[in-house]
């Protein structure tokens, strides 16, 4: 059998915020939130689901308290990691790499940076790793591991394996996730999708979906699943059949998509009945201006002043909100964010995630700040979305940090998140089959 650790780096969860810290310290309520995503890594599982069985395979989530054991030898150690993860992943792979092991590494941060990866790691993977990773197995095999393979083009997902659910402590998560779709046609300047999954949308089909919630039912007969798509409903025709299908499986769910889904009446009357309970949706800010920055296309843009009655819609489908925001562009200044919490208070947005924008490596955004000698910061394990690593145009790196932290502090103080429920509570008593 050939020994192999599939290892999750530990990442700065809520990054070196000291405001944000702060707020932490005193309110356990975001980390009671944010459960929902901690999901073992998916990347990694999926890559399981490749190996032949003559591997033996152990998952180690070092980001959810499971210590790397540098004692034992692994003939292979393979690492996934964020760029706010990949310095620590670096340390892991230096460490077992000096011990014989052949250290591969993969991931977002790999790919952009696939000659920085090398010099840490035995071999890079570069892109989606179902294009790739049997050729590597085969090599290895052989003895003749190559130092880097990149995948020339964006798989069909039917490609992609039932991932290897079975190989983690369920002890350490309160959810688990699948992935229905690659791909986003939208052109958001400070996203890492077109990099890592292009801009043509792809799904796996039903069956896949499918056959991915039972394999978790079998290890969890009650789990709560959120499907990490970056964007799930795009497809609408194809999210119909979808969720009819989810509907007969008896889970509770969340996901991710864009506010477009409040414009399609048959997937809004279908989410609650097949066990959706929450849509993680990005509004990113609340300014046409300020959305304009964001976005080449300006699509966000151009449907800021339908926000409010798009939420209702979705409100009406008997579903909660959990709102994404993000603070610092160059339209931004300090009143942004007591706007930002009065729209979400009167919008009865149900759960906030409130962010710093950050310059992730291979984005226009970085690219952009970076040839404008904005960034203040290279220091990867910063790029967490909670830390200031660039020069705001209209307030100083001090304010913007304070100014999250402020945020977070109001929403969900115990007032306003009474507040905020009493509006959804109401919302919903008036649910109607006509949207």
């Amino acid at each position: 059998m050939i020994k192999t650790a599939l290892i999750v780096p530990k990442g700065s969860k809520y990054g070196k915020n000291k405001y944000l810290k702060d707020f932490l310290e005193r309110n356990d309520v975001v980390s009671k939130f944010y459960g929902a995503w901690e999901t073992p890594n998916l990347s990694l599982l999926t890559i399981a689901g490749l190996f032949p069985p003559d591997y033996s395979l152990h998952f180690i989530d070092e980001d959810h308290g499971e210590e790397i054991p540098f004692h034992q030898h692994f003939d292979l150690v393979i690492l996934t990691g964020m760029t706010q993860q990949i310095n620590r992943a670096y340390e892991i792979c230096s460490q077992f790499k000096a011990k014989g092991s052949h250290t591969v590494i993969g991931g977002i941060h790999a790919t952009i940076y696939p000659d920085e990866a090398m010099g840490y790691a035995n071999t890079v993977m570069v892109g989606e790793g179902e294009a790739i990773f049997l050729e590597f197995l085969e090599d290895f095999r052989v003895g003749q591991p190559k130092k880097i393979y990149k995948a020339s083009y964006y798989i069909d997902l039917s490609q992609s394996p039932i991932p290897r659910y079975d190989l983690i402590n369920t002890a350490l998560y309160s959810s688990y996730s699948i992935q229905t779709t690659r791909g986003c046609p939208r052109t958001c300047g400070y996203c890492t999708l077109p990099v890592m999954y292009g801009s043509k949308y792809r799904s796996k089909s039903i069956k896949q979906v499918i056959a991915e919630i039972r394999a978790i039912k079998a290890i969890d007969p009650s789990p709560f699943i959120f499907f990490a798509d970056d964007n799930m409903f795009i497809d609408m025709e194809n999210s119909i059949k979808l969720l009819e299908a989810i509907k007969k499986e008896d889970i509770i769910w969340g996901t991710q998509t864009d506010i477009s889904v409040a414009d399609n009446t048959k997937v809004l009357n279908l989410l609650k009945g097949a066990g959706c309970r929450w849509l993680f949706i990005g509004f990113e800010n609340i300014t046409k201006n300020s959305l304009e920055l964001l976005d080449k296309n300006k699509w966000k843009a151009n449907i800021a002043n339908r926000y409010a009655k798009m939420i209702e819609k979705i409100h009406h489908a008997g579903i909660y909100i959990w709102g994404s925001f993000m603070f610092g562009t160059d339209n931004d200044s300090m009143g942004v964010f007591e706007n930002t919490l009065d729209f979400t208070m009167k919008n009865g947005i149900y759960s906030g995630s409130f962010t710093i924008l950050t310059p992730l490596p291979g984005t226009e955004l970085f690219m952009k700040m970076d040839k404008e000698n904005k960034i203040i910061d290279y220091d990867w394990s910063r790029y967490t979305f909670w830390d200031v690593v660039y020069k705001p145009l209209l307030m100083t790196e001090d304010e913007l940090a304070k100014g999250v932290a402020w945020i977070y502090d109001q929403f969900y103080s115990q007032k306003n998140t009474k507040i905020r429920m009493s509006r959804i509570k109401k919302t919903m008593k008036n649910m109607s089959n006509t949207l």
